[in-house]
């Protein structure tokens, strides 16, 4: 296709009129000939023309030269033209990955501090052709298959349907000069080994790959859609008021996979492929894994998921009578109520999942949080519970704020489960230990 006749498409198809469009200019084949063809159609659309220019400093002289002209460009077309100066070797240091990465990056930060309108980049249907060859190298799923998407927010491409040939085509028969970037022949960069030695290769079986490459995205793009979609309404489904996630193990495991990256990317954490795969080992039998080392852990439970926050627990504490805190957001009441007290009995019956004997508790007497190993006989019961089982039966909010009393005897009381048999209020208690907890004046059980 003509370079002109799909830069008008594109806008038509768009819907693109009476608006600012500022082109990526390297002063490559492919953003000089984006450029000009903006230029044939900014009459009929109406549009308001500039050009921006990231200076990388990669190439010595050869940038400048870059640089140079594209000023002398912009001046002849008579639009405006802003030169944004990069460190890209500095960015590079201090975020990791290649260097064609780096470059990458600090572009598009570079059109997201200047721009305020659309940006046109120069990719083109070869760019799209090793774009996929690229990712599928790599391993990538369905979305990566579907390589650079013709819009993006603010970013537009316009030239995707035209190939690389056809661009130089278009430039000779106008008598239009660019400049060429000599890294384009080094081996050293992925995409140039693709661009030198695979598609031609491919070129023996098909003529032109970039065609089939284009229609094969087109069709991957509108099933990723209708996916993205099916697993957004999925993913409401299963969504809990507080925030976990339940029966996810009911779903295919390609919708799984498609709900847990929603899940994760809410919670801004890393949704790779192995790190969703480690969460989706745990949807059939439960468990736990950490996702942040010592930080964070993820956990399923009778098929419910959630995250948990990991943090050093607070240290013990002695107990008082009057107020305690163990941890900040919650406060512990003790109260001693001797048995002679008119309210005995109705404070017992009200409080009879956390009335303890007071005298038998052997001081000093010590408040904690969870623990692991932890069991006891709950009053009433006629065997031992462990804390850990009762625990996932527990509102998932609450299982690392739950109060805990010990003596040497060993565990006393656990909030919302009750109190131990050996210490719980009988006809010869004297005197009652009543322990409640409150935060932001709401007492919880």
């Amino acid at each position: 296709m003509r370079p002109p006749e799909a830069v008008r498409n594109f806008l038509k198809q768009e819907n693109i009129f009476r608006q600012s469009i500022t082109c990526a200019l390297s002063g490559g084949a492919d953003s000089v000939c984006l450029l000009v063809c903006l230029l044939e159609c900014r009459k009929a659309f109406q549009l308001d023309i500039s050009a921006i220019h990231v200076q990388h400093h990669l190439r010595g002289e050869e940038s400048l030269q870059d640089e140079n002209f594209c000023r002398t460009l912009c001046e002849n077309v008579q639009i405006p033209l802003k030169i944004i100066s990069v460190d890209v070797s500095a960015y590079r240091k201090q975020y990791g990955g290649s260097l064609e990465t780096a470059a990458r990056e600090c572009r598009y930060q570079a059109f997201s501090e200047n721009v305020s309108g659309l940006v046109a980049t120069a990719h083109t249907a070869s760019d799209q052709l090793e774009t996929v060859l690229f990712r599928l190298a790599r391993g990538t799923g369905l979305k990566g298959l579907c390589g650079i998407p013709a819009r993006r927010g603010n970013y537009i491409r316009p030239l995707l349907a035209v190939t690389r040939q056809e661009i130089e085509q278009y430039l000779n028969q106008k008598n239009l000069s660019f400049v060429t970037d000599s890294s384009n022949f080094s081996d050293d960069y992925s995409r140039n080994f693709i661009r030198h030695h695979i598609i031609p290769e491919m070129q023996q079986v098909h003529a032109q790959p970039e065609q089939a490459v284009f229609r094969m995205t087109g069709i991957l793009a509108e099933e990723e859609n209708f996916l993205e979609i099916y697993a957004e309404q999925a993913f409401s489904q299963c969504l809990q008021p507080d925030g976990t996630l339940k029966n996810l193990h009911l779903l295919h495991p390609a919708l799984q996979k498609r709900c847990l990256q929603i899940f994760l990317k809410q919670h801004q954490l890393p949704a790779n492929y192995a790190q969703i795969l480690l969460i989706q080992q745990l949807l059939e039998k439960g468990g736990t894994a950490e996702l942040i080392p010592h930080k964070l852990s993820v956990h399923v439970s009778q098929h419910v998921l959630f995250l948990e926050k990991l943090s050093p627990p607070p240290p013990d504490k002695l107990l008082s009578l009057g107020e305690n805190y163990l941890f900040l957001e919650y406060s512990l009441i003790a109260e001693r109520i001797p048995k002679n007290s008119p309210d005995f009995e109705k404070i017992h019956k009200l409080f009879a999942n956390s009335a303890l004997d007071y005298d038998i508790i052997k001081k000093p007497a010590i408040l904690h949080a969870r623990k692991p190993g932890l069991s006891f006989r709950p009053s009433g019961k006629t065997h031992s519970v462990s804390v850990k089982k009762w625990l996932q039966t527990q509102p998932l909010p609450f299982r690392n704020v739950l109060h805990y009393l010990s003596d040497e005897s060993g565990l006393l009381w656990v909030q919302n489960l009750g109190v131990a048999e050996h210490v719980s209020v009988t006809e010869k208690t004297e005197n009652m230990l009543i322990l409640h907890v409150h935060r932001n004046d709401t007492e919880l059980p």
